[in-house]
């Protein structure tokens, strides 16, 4: 339970620093999530608009 807790802590800890390597790592998670929905909406929008057009 120690290990398990002293994880933890230090998980805490790195969360409470401005530059811990969890928040660079969501960072970077969140920024590749953007670039995806971005890359594969705009041509899903396209071909919305001329399915639309097409009526």
């Amino acid at each position: 339970m120690s290990k398990v807790q002293l994880k933890l802590e230090a998980l805490l800890e790195d969360v409470n620093q401005e530059n811990g390597i969890t928040i660079k790592m969501m960072e970077k998670i969140t920024d590749k999530m953007f670039l995806l929905i971005k890359w594969a909406g705009i041509p899903f929008v396209i071909y919305l608009l001329i399915q639309v057009m097409r009526w």
